[in-house]
């Protein structure tokens, strides 16, 4: 039976040269990822030229909201108590549909591929993002939980925060039965250490669990065959 995984990486827009750095350490091992555009950046030329650079099939786009509006970690436990901070994509149906149609727009006129994977900031929404998300021409997201209706979902799985492959592994070893493993990046908060071990986890999956690399996209397309993928990204209804 096949296993797969993806690696997940947020906040693209906010340091092209750990970026860079990050997706040229994924190409040299023949691995693949989805990267999380933020909307607000796509006017940077220098992105633009990158991202528009890169093979599809090896790296895929997904959307991580337009603002990536969200709290200060020290209101965060206020906020999950009681939600008085609005953050994107936490809100309500009329407000993410601007989100994602400003998303659509800038889309449109700086990338030369459309996304079809949604990834809210810091993994938050509610679902009344669902519909919004559907009349823009998404057709997966990203989550910790599956979403109600209509839409497909990714599992999320793991974040990446270990500095040895000891450590990684140990970790690793909670989710290994899972047939979809998606492994959480931040590049930009990645150390030095970690940019390292990068190379030793995809080792490890590659060759030790004879894991395979995949986009969203891809893992879409093997779910119309595999009625188990299916079962595990299909929504609740």
């Amino acid at each position: 039976m096949k296993k797969y995984v993806i690696f997940k990486d947020d906040d693209v827009g906010k340091d092209i040269q750990g970026l860079k750095r990050w997706i040229d350490i994924v190409l040299k091992n023949n691995a693949k990822a989805a990267i999380g555009l933020i909307g607000k950046y796509m006017k940077d030329r220098e992105l633009m030229q990158f991202l528009n650079s890169l093979e599809e099939d090896r790296i895929e786009i997904f959307c991580h909201g337009f603002s990536h509006g969200r709290l200060p970690f020290i209101l965060k436990e206020i906020w999950r108590k009681n939600r008085l901070f609005p953050v994107e994509f936490d809100r309500n149906s009329k407000s993410h549909s601007l989100s994602l149609i400003k998303y659509r727009d800038a889309e449109s006129k700086y990338l030369k591929r459309k996304t079809i994977c949604f990834g809210p900031p810091g993994n938050v929404w509610n679902d009344s993002v669902i519909d919004p998300l559907l009349k823009n021409d998404f057709k997966l997201m990203f989550s910790w939980v599956k979403a109600k209706h209509d839409l497909f979902t990714i599992p999320l799985t793991d974040n990446f925060k270990q500095s040895s492959l000891k450590e990684f592994v140990k970790k690793y070893n909670k989710n290994k039965d899972r047939r979809i493993y998606t492994l959480q990046f931040h590049h930009a908060n990645l150390s030095d250490e970690q940019f390292n071990l990068i190379n030793e986890v995809i080792d490890f999956l590659k060759n030790k669990e004879d894991r395979i690399f995949i986009t969203p996209s891809e893992l879409l397309k093997i779910s119309k065959k595999d009625k188990e993928i299916y079962d595990l990204i299909s929504p609740l209804n």
